[in-house]
């Protein structure tokens, strides 16, 4: 009896006959020799044999290389005079599906991938480990993936995602015990959710937002689940309640920052002078079209408060102007038009040499050359282009007084100044945004910098900022130790009248 093909594992139910490669394949010959087959209709044993033929199929790589299958396989006569099937091409269950040109491990890994990277970044990764497909393939395996079928749980998460972010949500469905997802629903809104629900009986306790779509589908679809907010959320509103306040505060916090107040604004921490900031041309594509888009915000928060003088609510309001209602209630809070915090430009390495090379700029040094000699005895190690950069701006064009543009430049001077637009040189340094700012509130104090706690101190010189700060730290600490004991002191200490109609 001929001893076993090493290799035969790879087949099971087929003897290996040979192997061999060429190029960058391995091709793997094999033949089916079980003596009986089995009717996939009538389950009924067959011994006949009707023809010979050969499948090719593609199956995982073989250290690195592709590897087809050359298998030799059979057909069969169905002996049941009862069955529908008079043949029937051999089985291979453990192996290939039938007429499939993959087998069902390549079939498997593909899908992983298409689920891991999608459809164009799987297939170039489907090349680089020597299972080519295309992105269309992919997708499509990866769409006959069977969804399992969950049981009801007893805990459903309830939140909205976007299919376009601004435009089209659904809803996701989430067990919370498990943290596992249940179901997508193609729209946010009540009805989705209470369709849902009696048709998935079971739910005791559902976790949701403040929306009250959700309040609404919750307690006509599920009357008797208990609806609580989530950790997630009670954060989320504690961040939003600080920043509307924080907006409402803002004109008077600004009023008090200023650059004799020493409180370090460029990302909380202090900065070296940049020769970005030192060059700042105004003019610039780029520029215009940042103070065109600050232009439409204005327009916008002055519509959403004439709208609400005229005694809209908040939600007419949104809907009116088809904006959110978290942007309705920040303009309608803010006693002056929230500024949008503008993010630090990149530093250069010409920073910490700025100082003292415009001090020998001023002196009368304006060759490069000598600049960069100057520049290298003080300890300067780049390269010459950050300061042929730096000087190309300070070159003297100064005729009769004025200052000689190029036609280019000269198109670039014409500036769009919104309304409340301070110039450059009345830019005072800006706080950062409200958000940042909340979270700032809530942050442990021992955990940050020196400059960030300059800052946090200079918040909380104002005493109802501060007040805020002092209540909603010890909320955020229940939250995240999970104290439930302690609810009823903060509730005390918010408000010691009517604590008893919480």
């Amino acid at each position: 009896m001929p001893a076993e093909h090493p290799l035969a594992f790879l087949v099971p139910g087929l003897t290996v006959l040979d192997l061999h490669a060429h190029g960058g394949t391995i091709t793997l010959t094999a033949r089916a020799t079980q003596p009986t087959a089995r009717c996939p209709r009538c389950a009924a044993d067959s011994t006949s044999i009707h023809s010979y033929y050969t499948r090719r199929p593609r199956d995982l790589p073989l250290v690195g290389l592709s590897l087809h299958l050359l298998l030799q396989v059979r057909r069969w006569r169905c002996l049941n005079a009862a069955c529908a099937a008079t043949t029937f091409s051999e089985p291979l269950p453990d192996l290939v599906a039938p007429a499939a040109q993959r087998t069902l491990r390549l079939t498997t890994a593909l899908q992983d991938l298409g689920l891991a990277l999608g459809g164009e970044a799987g297939a170039r990764q489907s090349h680089r480990q020597a299972m080519p497909t295309s992105p269309d393939t992919l997708l499509r395996l990866t769409r006959t993936i069977a969804i399992p079928q969950r049981d009801t749980p007893q805990v459903l998460a309830v939140d909205d995602f976007a299919f376009r972010k601004g435009r089209t949500y659904g809803t996701l469905l989430v067990d919370g015990e498990h943290h596992a997802p249940v179901d997508l629903l193609p729209e946010r809104s009540a009805a989705a959710l209470e369709q849902w629900l009696p048709e998935h009986p079971g739910v005791e306790i559902i976790t949701r937002d403040r929306a009250t779509e959700y309040a609404r589908g919750a307690s006509v679809g599920a009357p008797q689940a208990l609806q609580v907010l989530d950790r997630w959320h009670l954060s989320g509103n504690l961040q939003e309640a600080l920043a509307r306040l924080l907006d409402r505060l803002r004109s008077r916090l600004q009023g008090r920052l200023s650059p004799a107040s020493g409180v370090s604004i460029r990302g909380h921490d202090p900065a070296p002078l940049s020769i970005y900031d030192r060059d700042r041309r105004r003019g610039t594509h780029d520029q215009v079209a940042q103070q065109q888009r600050r232009a439409r915000r204005y327009m916008r928060y002055a519509e959403v408060n004439a709208l609400h003088r005229q005694g809209l609510k908040i939600l007419q309001i949104a809907k009116q102007l088809d904006i959110s209602r978290q942007t309705v209630r920040r303009y309608i809070a803010s006693e002056h038009f929230p500024e949008m915090h503008q993010k630090p430009r990149q530093r250069s390495i010409l920073d910490p040499y700025v100082a003292y090379l415009q001090e020998r700029w001023d002196a009368g040094c304006r060759t490069n050359k000598a600049l960069y000699s100057a520049l290298q005895a003080q300890g300067y190690r780049g390269s010459v282009r950050p300061l042929v950069q730096w000087t190309r701006l300070r070159r003297d064009r100064e005729v009769g007084g004025q200052r000689q543009y190029g036609r280019k430049e000269a198109r670039q001077v014409e500036v769009f100044v919104a309304p409340g637009t301070a110039t450059v040189a009345e830019r005072e340094p800006k706080l950062p945004g409200s958000q940042s700012l909340a979270w700032l509130l809530l942050a442990d104090e021992p955990t940050l910098t020196a400059a960030t706690q300059q800052l946090l101190a200079h918040l909380k010189q104002d005493a109802e900022l501060s007040a805020a700060a002092r209540l909603a730290q010890p909320f955020l600490a229940m939250l995240r130790q999970r104290t439930p004991e302690a609810l009823g002191p903060w509730q005390r200490t918010v408000s010691p009248a009517g604590s008893e109609n919480w």
